[in-house]
């Protein structure tokens, strides 16, 4: 089980989120509609437990995802969650940033490539474990 917390403006769109990786058997610890509000959550209610891997889109009012991740930069454990950055916004705009993005996926999208997706991210760890050992 992997705990998951979810950024997107969209409410239908959060909700597909929510169904669909609770179905694959993860756990949400999380939902924002906007950066700013994900960043006080984040910042305050999950400093001692962190979640595996935060779901981010670009396009959001008051704070965007871009910018919600360069404060988030600030945070000790930050480097140790996966960001899967979830966008209609061109790649290449978005790998422009300096900020550590573990996977892009554009939208619209399959959801079940979310799924793959996100055991990829995890297994990033355990692949470099295994190549340190």
């Amino acid at each position: 089980m992997v705990d998951i917390y979810i950024v997107e403006d969209d409410e239908n769109l959060q909700e597909l989120y929510t169904l669909f990786l609770t179905k694959m058997g993860h756990r949400i610890v999380g939902q924002s509609f906007n950066g700013e509000e994900a960043l006080i959550d984040l910042y305050f209610n999950f400093s001692n437990n962190r979640p595996d891997i935060l779901i981010l889109d670009y396009h959001m009012p008051i704070k965007n995802g871009l910018e919600l991740l360069e404060d988030l930069t600030k945070l000790e454990w930050i480097n140790k969650t996966k960001i899967l950055f979830i966008s209609a916004t061109n790649p290449a705009e978005i790998n422009s940033y300096q900020i550590p993005i573990t996977k892009h996926v554009s939208k619209p999208f399959k959801f079940g490539s979310l799924s793959q997706l996100i055991n990829e991210a995890m297994n990033q760890d355990q692949m470099e474990i295994n190549q340190q050992a």
